[in-house]
Formats: structure tokens, sequence, C-alpha cells
């Protein structure tokens, strides 16, 4: 019963938000305080520097992208496929298709191109957003490939210094000139999951859902304003948004996503003089036990996420004065979350 209650408690204090009013509060109250930050080795997978910003330039950046999507006239709750990692293009990507009344369906960076076919397809996407470089992966070209096989894809944009021919370049259309006139829309629509796995969906997730749970977790970490959260996830299912952009949007603190995991830099983000939120998949739980990085100072929580079919990790971590938060994925829209008991 007293899960139903919680269950219950939860869904009314999340009821009414969404991602835009919760960024524009942000922005108005906070604007110049740090909304987001790149790993510092980003320019060595990406060929783009690692940037930063707050609230108000995250928020401008949002209004200047849902502009421009609106250019090109598209059905409210049109599908907008998004093919980047977790980090500053996806996340502005998800939110500005949000503000333009779209359904943003953020893909699986590792999938090939009979997968990404199907997917669009299956969606309808009519328009598609990518980054340039992910380490050895091409996703705009990608891109490029399938929309010409694709019905109905009319609008390909991308994100960095290398964007092929026939694509429209963000960096550039965002960066110069005013921005387009543009009113939010009146009607919200959902973001479209997909499983990294089986690729399997995509699955409609309303924003109340993502913040519900990222509200759970929060309650169990209690994240101070000054503080970050630090997520290797690099997808976009409900646990990745709700792990990573929701406690960042529900709750103020800054979000570092990783982007493509590479050590050094989560050893820097942990010595970046805050205290850090750390978002891994369950399958690291054991490695980080062994390692020093286990029981760095900074860490003020951990959050694992491991899929359902997964067996529980051979070796954990012993801290017991840190909150630590296991995330059950079921299926790309459904996850289950529990907080381990101290001690």
């Amino acid at each position: 019963m007293r899960a139903d209650q919680d269950e219950a408690s939860i869904a009314a204090l999340v009821e009414g938000l969404d991602f835009d009013g919760l960024l524009k509060a942000l922005a108005a109250k906070r604007g110049y305080e740090p909304a987001f930050r790149d790993p510092p080795g980003r320019r060595d997978w990406s060929d783009v520097a690692p940037g930063a910003f707050g609230f108000a330039e995250l928020d401008s950046r949002v209004d200047r992208l849902a502009g421009l999507l609106t250019l090109a006239r598209p059905q409210p709750g049109a599908c907008v496929a998004i093919l980047a990692p977790l980090g500053p293009e996806a996340l502005i990507s998800i939110l500005a298709c949000l503000r333009a009344g779209l359904s943003p369906m953020p893909l699986p960076a590792h999938a090939g191109e009979a997968e990404l076919l199907r997917l669009i397809e299956r969606s309808g996407a009519m328009m598609a957003l990518g980054v340039a470089r992910i380490g050895s992966l091409r996703p705009l070209m990608l891109l490029r490939e399938v929309a010409a096989r694709a019905f109905g894809m009319r609008f390909i944009g991308g994100f960095g210094a290398d964007i092929p021919d026939g694509i429209a370049a963000l960096d550039q259309l965002l960066g110069h000139g005013a921005p387009q006139p543009f009113v939010a829309a009146p009607v919200r629509s959902t973001i479209s999951v997909v499983d990294g796995r089986s690729f399997a969906g995509p699955f409609a997730v309303a924003e109340k859902e993502v913040l519900a749970k990222a509200l759970e977790i929060s309650r169990a970490l209690k994240p101070l304003a000054s503080s970050r959260v630090v997520t290797t996830l690099v997808g976009a299912d409900l646990a990745a948004l709700a792990t990573g952009p929701g406690i960042a949007l529900l709750t103020g603190v800054e979000l570092l996503p990783l982007g493509l995991f590479v050590l050094d830099d989560l050893r820097a983000c942990l010595e970046g003089g805050r205290m850090v939120h750390l978002v891994v998949p369950g399958a690291m739980e054991p490695a980080l036990a062994r390692s020093r990085l286990g029981g760095h100072k900074a860490l003020s929580s951990l959050v694992f996420v491991r899929r359902a079919d997964e067996e529980p990790a051979a070796l954990s971590i012993d801290r017991p004065e840190i909150a630590i938060v296991d995330v059950t994925v079921h299926a790309a829209s459904a996850i289950e979350i529990a907080r381990r008991p101290a001690g």
C-alpha cells in the first residue's frame, strides 16, 4: 500500500510539469548558473571543443532550434529522429522538438543502416538531426543514406565541424542572424524511445513519466544545486532520460554526460571540485568497486542501471555513507527504482 501511496504522491507533484516549464523557470531565476558541461576529452572523439553553458543559454539554443524546425511546417506531433549520444546536441534537439510540439526519437548510436531505416519507417519521421562524428562512427553520413531510402524524410540537420553535402549545418544556421519568430506549441507531444539492444520501438513516453521517475530518484539522492550529475549512459531511453536530463532540470543541477565513455574523462569529472551523482551501467559496478574511483570523496551518490535479465553484480560497492539507487530496466519505456538500504 505504501508503494501505491508514494506513486500517487509523485504523480501529483509532477502534474502539470514539463521540461519546457522547468527550463524557462531556471533560465529566469538562475540563468547564468551552469546547466551543462562537456567532458574535457570531447574533441578526441567528436572534433568539437568541449563547452559549457548556463540555463539561459540552453533555453536560447532550444528556442532557436525549435524555430528552425517549424520552418519545415511539420504536422503537430510529427516524429524527429535524433542520431547523437546523450550530450548537448541530443539534449537541445530533444527539448527543441518538444517545444515545437514535435516528438523526438533518439536513436541508438550503434544501430546500423538497416536498423535505422526500420525505425524511421515505423515512426514516420519526417526530419532527422545528428552529429558529424562519434569516434569511428559517422552518423550524418549514415542518416543521409537512410534518408535516400526512407519515405517522407524532408530535412536533415547536422551538428559539428564536418557536415556532408546535402545536410543543413545547424551550428551555422543557429549561430547567425536573427532567430525565427517562434511561439511554443500549445500541445506537448510525447518522446519516442527505442530499445538499444533489440532496436524494438518506438514507444511513446510522456514527459510526466520521465519527471516522475526523476523525482523518485532525486528523493533518494537529494542533490544540492552546487553538485553535478555525471552520466555514462549514451542512449536516451526512459532510464537515461530520467537519470540524466530529468534529474538535472527537475533539481537545477549541472549535467555532464560523457557521450563516449573514456576513463580519463570520468576521473577528471570527479576531480572537478563538485560533488558528483554518478550514473553508470550496472555491469560497471564490480570494476568500480575494485578501483579507487569507487571510493572517491567527490561521490555523493551512485545510480546503477541494469536490464532486468542481467545477472546481479558479482562485486558490489560498499559505501554505506552515500545513497545508492538501482534502476532496473524492464523495457525502453518501463523502469523500476529501488534505493539500497544503508549498511
